[in-house]
């Protein structure tokens, strides 16, 4: 089974039924659904009209019950007055995890922080985007992996990094390897993985896949697949991702066993349970 980490909920969703046909002609069994931005990205390329939160944990979970294909992930602004209450209304809806895109803060901030925390604290895990930011301004300072290390001194946070930081691999995965010194070492209990949503160009998706699994490091139980595709989802697009996908896998030398984990296995563990 391929499950897909990483799909957006578009400003003009397409039918229910539409997506899961979508679904069928990509060959994908599953994916992640994000809710509508929040109120703070509504400039730039992303002006949509968004939802008030509780609208968009509404939505979200509403395409969550129409299919067990499609598992919800809420998209919060930790800078908003009621984000605590909003981390507590999405876990008792049945929230699956969170997206963040730090768009105005630093990761390691005083108040994302204490609202990582309280996530953490429900078990969900956290997508995050890291990389250059298209489409808001200028505001990629906050997306560098460096800016995530303070994370790992949360108690049993699980976070993924998605598009493999790009154009910040290397440092992604130098961030990784930090992370792993310390499991090793027994200072964090949190666990950081690796979503390799594109991001990274085709004339690098060769490198990136060949760093990730020949660093040295213990990776392959910590890498997710994703396409950043909408709910207007797009077979056409997904099958060029997965054959990108397959050429840099097949180049990099990726086992039949390493591949399972990477498009199913190590997304289930991400989410802490097998829903």
């Amino acid at each position: 089974m391929i499950i897909d980490c990483h799909v957006h909920t578009g400003s003009e969703p397409a039918s229910k039924e539409e997506l899961l046909e979508q679904l069928d002609l990509s060959g994908i069994g599953r994916m992640v659904l994000l809710s509508y931005h929040p109120a703070s990205f509504c400039s730039g390329l992303n002006a949509d009209r968004p939802e008030a939160p509780a609208a968009a944990l509404a939505q979200v979970m509403d395409w969550a019950a129409f299919s067990d294909r499609i598992i919800p992930f809420y998209w919060i602004d930790p800078l908003e007055e009621d984000a605590f209450d909003q981390v507590e209304k999405a876990a008792a809806a049945g929230i699956a995890g969170f997206k963040v895109i730090c768009n105005r803060h630093f990761p390691g901030d005083k108040r994302p922080m204490q609202v990582w925390e309280r996530i953490a604290k429900t078990g969900r895990p956290i997508l995050f985007h890291s990389g250059i930011l298209y489409g808001i301004g200028p505001s990629s300072q906050y997306n560098r992996p460096v800016g995530f290390e303070p994370l790992f001194d949360i108690p049993g946070l699980r976070f993924a990094l998605a598009h493999v930081s790009w154009p910040w691999c290397d440092e992604n995965l130098a961030v990784y390897g930090y992370w792993q010194n310390r499991r090793q070492h027994g200072t964090t209990s949190a666990e950081m993985f690796i979503d390799t949503t594109p991001g990274t160009p085709l004339i690098y998706r060769r490198e990136v896949f060949s760093k990730i699994y020949h660093i040295g490091y213990d990776i392959e139980n910590n890498v997710i697949f994703g396409t950043d595709n909408s709910n207007n989802y797009s077979s056409e697009s997904t099958k060029r991702i997965l054959a990108m996908d397959r050429d840099a896998l097949d180049f990099a030398g990726v086992s039949s066993e390493q591949r399972e984990k990477y498009y199913s296995k190590n997304f289930l563990r991400f989410l802490g349970s097998t829903v």
